[in-house]
């Protein structure tokens, strides 16, 4: 059995209905199972005519830093320079992405590109891992540029996503043929994470690359399950069953809604028969439907107790946590002028999400205290906005172990890494919690309402409205 596809075949999975839906709502859809052109690694590239014309689809730099088992490509390319590209580039006939002639200008076809690839390491000191490029002949400004770091994926030097790379993933980029400069997409396994891109590479090319095409920018390691592409401008599919449905949270089994006399949880006192925390002196609290809480220079925060939370999470129990919050105000005194104004801490014993509501922007925390990740430039300041946390538990369709971060109905993050370093602290009581608020009173601090927390224990939840509601997409 070829393991890698299995894995991927199934990562696919992780495809967002609502997502795919909306990105599609002006694209066909089209799995890559059925794109004209499939290198599906049974043979390197090098050596490969998919369409049939009678010559070899791809060149290489060397012959050294290719290898090739059971089914899946390494491409080690630690001394840089190091590259598979279309054997006939810039015009010339002979290779499959030229014979299929993808146009990008007015009235082209357009082109969509999948891969299913992990990075396994960067060289220290390089700005990227891998690269994969591509470009039509009929323009020489609209070209599509995806660059890998192990945390993340670019548009040419414009970060997408912070994700863990290093764990297989499927990307796609689909460029519509429309003649207009913002018409890229980039897709991660199904769930689309930026429409509207412009050029991510302004040259004259006709070719596809796939490798570390700048000795000095590009070296690392990565592994390549598939590389499939086709003429036509295509979003994946919708989710496929088996891909857990979208829920609405009042539907969750375990809620508060922050009214007054909800004796589980009593934001100003701290206390409550479901919670406990600290508000320190300065903070000023009040509850009445929404939580209200302003900590600068102090501290103000509420934990679920072991018999609401930990009970019910083990370290494969898949998770999903919403919560409805407004920014207010930050603290102008926090440490290195950070944005951050309050955090959110949902652990299990495996390892904990650790991320923080800022005046603009989410941030993501990895590794322990200090490495923290902006995943989203929004504003937060003075609008309601809605926060979801999914944890995929032990087999989320063949990716365990990670976290995507929803923002109203919009994925910020997905196959995000946990942080193991808080689970360290086990006799502060940092494993396997659930605590929000404002725990450092230098790092983090500022004025926000709350307006509920719910979450479930019974899978994973994509975003879904109240019922009744609807949303209106401006194109």
């Amino acid at each position: 059995m070829n393991i890698a596809k299995t894995i991927t075949r199934t990562a696919a999975i992780l495809a967002s209905a609502s997502l795919a839906l909306t990105a599609a709502a002006d694209l066909s859809v089209l799995d890559s199972s059925q794109f004209e052109c499939k290198f599906e690694m049974n043979a390197l590239p090098t050596a490969e005519d998919v369409d049939n014309s009678g010559a070899v689809d791809f060149t290489s730099t060397d012959a050294t830093w290719l290898s090739l088992s059971a089914g899946t490509m390494t491409m080690n390319m630690t001394s840089g320079g190091q590259y598979l590209m279309s054997a006939a580039a810039n015009g010339a006939a002979g290779d499959a992405w030229v014979n299929m002639n993808p146009t990008s200008a007015t009235g082209g076809s357009g082109y969509t590109i999948e891969a299913l690839l992990k990075i396994d390491s960067q060289v220290s000191g390089t700005k990227y891992a891998l690269n994969l490029q591509a470009g039509t002949h009929d323009t020489s400004m609209y070209n599509a540029s995806l660059n890998f770091k192990t945390t993340g994926i670019y548009w040419g030097d414009t970060l997408l996503t912070t994700i863990d790379t290093t764990i297989w993933h499927t990307y796609r980029i689909v460029r519509e043929g429309s003649g207009e400069a913002n018409k890229f997409s980039v897709y991660v396994d199904g769930l689309l994470v930026k429409d509207g891109l412009g050029s991510g590479l302004s040259a004259t090319i006709n070719r596809i690359i796939i490798g570390s095409p700048g000795a000095a920018d590009y070296k690392g390691k990565a592994q390549v399950a598939y590389l499939r592409m086709t003429k036509g401008a295509y979003a994946p599919p919708a989710a496929p069953s088996g891909r857990a449905a979208k829920k609405w949270s009042g539907e969750f089994l375990v809620q508060y809604e922050m009214t007054a006399n909800d004796t589980r949880f009593i934001g100003p006192s701290a206390g409550g028969t479901d919670w406990s925390g600290s508000v320190g002196a300065g903070a000023s609290v009040s509850q009445n439907g929404i939580l209200s809480s302003t900590a600068e220079g102090t501290t103000a925060w509420w934990k679920a107790n072991d018999s609401i939370w930990s009970a019910s999470v083990g370290p494969d129990t898949a998770y999903t946590v919403e919560f409805k919050a407004k920014v207010n105000s930050r603290w102008t005194g926090t440490q290195s002028n950070r944005d951050l104004v309050f955090q959110f801490i949902c652990g299990n014993p495996r390892d904990s999400a650790v991320f923080y509501v800022g005046g603009n922007g989410v941030y993501w925390e990895p590794d322990g205290i200090g490495t923290i990740t902006n995943l989203a430039v929004v504003a937060n300041t003075g609008d309601w906005h809605t926060f979801r946390l999914t944890y995929s538990g032990a087999s989320q369709n063949g990716i365990p172990y990670a976290y995507t971060i929803w923002r109203d109905d919009v994925v910020i993050g997905t196959g995000l890494k946990g942080s193991v370093a808080y689970n360290s602290y086990a006799s502060s009581g940092f494993p396997n919690l659930l605590r929000f608020g404002i725990v450092s009173s230098t790092t983090v601090g500022g004025s926000y309402d709350l307006d509920y927390i719910r979450w479930a224990t019974d899978g994973v939840w994509d975003y879904a409205d109240p019922p009744g509601a609807f949303t209106i997409i401006f194109r």
